[in-house]
């Protein structure tokens, strides 16, 4: 009988970046390496912030240390259930991809929507979309501290909402996704 010796498994405190103020997130049980793992976190529970209930948010741990996981900022995403009840008939979805490099050489991609109150045609969509690209690359080339609280705080949210109210009336507007496409 041959017996078969099993690693020690090792328990990790997860840490939040600083932008969450380094709350702790939970904890990770492993045998091995937990470098380059992804969590998904609710946001509120970063923030405490109440309009932040149907977005998550994805953490990558980076470096271990005295059992604790410091973690990334990786991008946030809505709740597909939130995304769904925003879609009504009888409006129009104007979706905005952009791609936005800070300071440090991170580049996100961004996926910005607006809900219009009515159908609009595709000429005022395109014009929405124009002044969203604008306001989208005011902040490349900022910090990414600064950039990732615009986003995260409904800052970008307001100024996109403000620009596009000129063209159409709106219902809705927000950063629905974002990620990071380069470290």
């Amino acid at each position: 009988m041959v017996r078969v010796r099993r690693k020690r498994k090792k328990i990790f405190q997860v840490v939040a970046p600083d932008i969450f103020d380094n709350t702790e997130v939970g904890y990770i049980i492993s045998s091995g390496d937990v470098v380059g793992r992804t969590l998904e976190v609710p946001l509120i529970s970063l923030t405490g912030f109440p309009l932040h209930n149907y977005i998550n948010c994805r953490l990558k741990i980076y470096r271990t240390e005295d059992n604790k996981a410091y973690t990334i900022y990786y991008g946030h995403q809505y709740f597909r259930e939130y995304i769904q009840a925003l879609f009504i008939r009888g409006t129009s979805y104007v979706d905005i991809y952009r791609d936005i490099e800070v300071e440090d050489g991170v580049r996100y991609r961004v996926l910005a929507g607006v809900y219009t109150t009515k159908r609009i045609n595709t000429s005022r969509k395109k014009a929405i979309r124009r002044r969203v690209f604008k306001v989208l690359d005011k902040y490349n080339g900022r910090s990414n501290d600064e950039f990732l609280k615009a986003a995260i705080y409904g800052v970008i949210d307001a100024e996109i909402g403000s620009v596009a109210r000129k063209i159409y009336p709106i219902r809705w507007v927000g950063i629905q996704k974002m990620k990071v496409v380069k470290l």
